[in-house]
């Protein structure tokens, strides 16, 4: 079975902020930002936005950073999972993450991670501009090659 990943499309990316709704709405929450797996970071001196959401690496540097068992890496979505009880907010799973894709919820005192909503990511599935897939690791790197390619005029 391919591994699926999510990918972020910047430059499709229009700042309204939909994804961050609906992941915390999804999730029970308040739809709050400060409550949610996904951050939209607004770069006003570029006149742009990007989504912040976690890339499920493959060897997850915040899994690894974590000295008390509190994440873990889902078999069926390869989403990584907190597990609040075991979560003691050290934060340094927000630190070893090379994208800046943990968040830190103070309400509730713990780490918070793109869960992929079990497999069915409700940011990508209400992204009015598709600036989020989740798809096919494989396909996503081909398509980057492909435009990477054609950027510097190889056919």
């Amino acid at each position: 079975m391919p591994r699926k990943i999510m990918n972020v499309i910047e430059s499709r990316c229009v700042g309204c902020r939909i994804c961050e709704q609906w992941c915390s709405y999804s999730h029970g929450r308040d739809n709050s930002p400060s409550t949610t797996n996904i951050r939209v970071l607004r770069l006003h001196h570029a006149y742009r936005s990007v989504p912040v959401v976690c890339r499920q690496c493959g060897n997850p540097a915040c899994v690894s950073a974590c000295s008390f068992g509190a994440l873990t890496v889902d078999t069926k979505t390869n989403a990584v999972l907190v597990n609040e009880r075991k979560c003691t907010a050290c934060r340094r799973c927000m630190q070893a993450c090379p994208y800046a894709a943990v968040n830190y919820d103070s309400r509730v005192e713990t780490a918070r991670i793109c869960d992929l909503c079990g497999g069915n990511p409700q940011c990508v599935s209400h992204c009015p501009e598709k600036a989020l897939e989740y798809r096919d690791e494989t396909a996503i790197f081909e398509e980057r090659r492909r435009n990477l390619a054609e950027k510097k005029g190889v056919k």
